[in-house]
């Protein structure tokens, strides 16, 4: 495969990562609000349940965003792990709700995009090209070290140069 259509598949899937990320973070974001919401609401009302659930949702979304930031699958698996221990305590809480389902589904689709999301940028890492995958970036990388290689003649040149210099002057004929 030619190398400019390598980084063009390459930069698509950068961009697709970008957006997975950006639109995983305004839902991660939103569910921070919402579970302050439910925190405090669980707080006036002395419900237990609700309040640990609400907890667990909010380490679970504050987990993500950390995980978005340091793109470290580790913390994408303690989110999948604390969206599964809110989503248990959601069910002995007095039988699920729509709404409740609802987050849980969406929020477990996020986590999961993320965990693969970070997946593929490690894979991108590892890509020539990476961060920008520009075509002309490497184009010019290439002429570069081409101009630094020097063709026989020119070595010889040199070396016959360095040679001469180091025998003397010809002012001692």
């Amino acid at each position: 495969m030619d190398f400019e259509e390598e980084y063009k598949k390459n930069r698509t899937a950068m961009k697709r990562c970008r957006k997975t990320e950006t639109a995983s973070f305004i839902v991660l974001a939103a569910n921070i609000a919402i579970s302050i919401w439910l925190l405090v609401a669980a707080v006036i009302s002395g419900e237990v349940l609700v309040l640990i659930a609400s907890v667990l949702g909010l380490a679970a979304s504050a987990l993500g965003i950390l995980g978005l930031y340091k793109k470290d699958s580790a913390i994408a698996i303690a989110v999948g792990v604390f969206l599964i221990a809110e989503m248990g305590i959601m069910f002995f809480a007095d039988g699920p709700d729509l709404i409740g389902v609802l987050e849980v589904a969406v929020f477990g689709y996020f986590a999961a995009a993320n965990f693969l999301n970070i997946k593929k940028y490690r894979w991108l890492e590892q890509q020539d090209g990476f961060p920008n995958f520009e075509p002309r970036l490497k184009e010019y990388d290439m002429d570069r070290a081409q101009r630094n290689i020097k063709d026989p003649y020119a070595r010889k040149m040199e070396e016959m140069k360095k040679n001469n210099a180091s025998a003397g002057h010809m002012d001692e004929l």
